[in-house]
């Protein structure tokens, strides 16, 4: 049995489940929402691993698509966010530790909250990452700044829009504002790749934008990555403890590929549906042990 877990209010939880349907692969769906409201859930770490989420009886043995968020900061009340807490810190728990297929655990080595580490990571994984600094110094900030085109990107894992930013941007930078982390630009192509197993989905994108995601003229093509850079991002992902995870890079002109991020838990709906469906189509057949 496959197991989809997350929020019915988002998009790429509900595409998933959408995306088995309409090919007959059975996959039960349960909203973190509706367990938290019930109150009602057991699990159970070791032994025989008993679970139930929301009046779902959960195989241990069974393949999961997560998308676990913890709304407690949300909530309006104490107990409600006290019911999100528990139901979020048992269930990463239990799936850290049942034998099943778990797409990803919720232990997998991830330092993408925090992008300093997680850069230093890349690069010391063999990756071409762009240089960039972290700090409150607005001296070492405005130099940096100066000395080639830079980006202003968010220092945590929370998403934002990333922008240009010049030394005279940064004039009135006070240490109390930071850290800010700042980015060399690397002008080209935006490239998205999605592992899933040993399988790459790639597009490229072409935007006259500095962030593609704000663009409504980008366009998006299909494409392959160099083979030697294709088994590397699989052979990174696994590396992680992850079987599904997301690549962002930059294409240069000279035909350097810059690694900028892999994200743990993508958001992969909007480049599937221009995909024809064929990220979904590897992650069912993950989970579900078969050739894609």
């Amino acid at each position: 049995m496959i197991y989809a877990v997350g929020l019915s209010s988002e998009s790429t939880f509900t595409h998933f489940v959408a995306e088995a349907e309409a090919r007959g692969v059975p996959v039960k769906a349960i909203d973190l929402r509706t367990v938290v409201e019930s109150g009602d859930w057991r699990l159970t770490v070791g032994g025989d691993r008993s679970a139930r989420l929301g009046g779902h009886v959960l195989d241990s043995e069974g393949s999961y698509y997560c998308r676990i968020a913890d709304l407690a900061a949300l909530q309006q009340d104490r107990a409600s966010a006290r019911h999100w807490r528990w139901l979020t810190t048992a269930l990463t728990a239990w799936l850290d530790h049942i034998p099943g297929l778990v797409v990803n655990r919720p232990s997998i080595h991830s330092d993408n909250g925090s992008k300093p580490l997680h850069e230093q990571s890349l690069a010391r994984a063999g990756f071409r990452v762009p240089p960039s600094i972290t700090g409150s110094s607005p001296e070492r900030l405005r130099a940096f700044a100066a000395a080639g085109p830079t980006l202003v990107k968010a220092v945590s894992g929370v998403r934002a829009t990333s922008r240009l930013v010049d030394a005279a941007g940064l004039a009135g930078f006070e240490p109390g504002q930071g850290p800010v982390h700042l980015q060399r630009y690397v002008p080209g192509r935006d490239v998205r790749a999605h592992v899933v197993g040993d399988r790459v989905h790639a597009e490229e994108i072409a935007s006259g934008a500095v962030d593609y995601r704000t663009d409504g003229d980008a366009e998006f093509t299909p494409c392959e990555l160099p083979e030697e850079l294709a088994a590397q991002i699989v052979r990174h992902t696994a590396d992680l403890g992850m079987s599904f995870a997301g690549w962002d890079f930059k294409l240069a002109d000279d035909g350097t590929y810059w690694c900028l991020e892999v994200n743990p838990m993508p958001a992969y709906d909007w480049y599937d549906r221009r995909l024809g469906g064929t990220i979904s189509t590897s992650l069912l057949a993950l989970l579900r042990g078969t050739p894609s």
